[in-house]
């Protein structure tokens, strides 16, 4: 009589489930992988571009993707991240007696590339 032995049908079990996990570990990878490349690209397209330096502010944009054993995470970032700050959330404008006479308001292109591609990658894991 050929068949599984209840000893062997557990390890069928845990490896086909560990595979299966792995499969979906590799899936999620590539497709975080692929909305910080889009989010990287759209920041290049829609930051702001100044012709005496050369547009190094747009040019600055990168994406790291991590793993971990708590998840995988993307962290979209600019060179520049002072800047960043500043033209994002707005800022004072000093004159040169020191005085500050009024305020910038902020451009807010990161949070709406933010709110698209989170919008798109959550469409894509339904």
């Amino acid at each position: 009589m050929s068949g599984i032995r209840i000893g062997e049908l557990e390890a069928i079990i845990v490896n086909s489930i560990e595979e299966v996990i792995e499969d979906n570990e590799e899936a999620l990878q590539r497709n975080v992988k692929a909305a910080g490349n889009k989010a990287v690209r759209m920041l290049k397209e829609r930051s702001r571009k100044r012709k005496r330096h050369g547009g190094s502010y747009a040019k600055g944009w990168s994406a790291d993707v991590k793993t971990e054993a708590t998840g995988t995470t993307c962290v979209v970032h600019n060179r520049q991240y002072q800047l960043t700050h500043l033209l994002e959330n707005g800022h004072a404008i000093k004159n040169q007696f020191g005085s500050y006479p009024g305020k910038v308001e902020g451009d807010h292109v990161i949070e709406g590339v933010y709110r698209e591609v989170a919008a798109e990658f959550s469409k894509g894991a339904q």
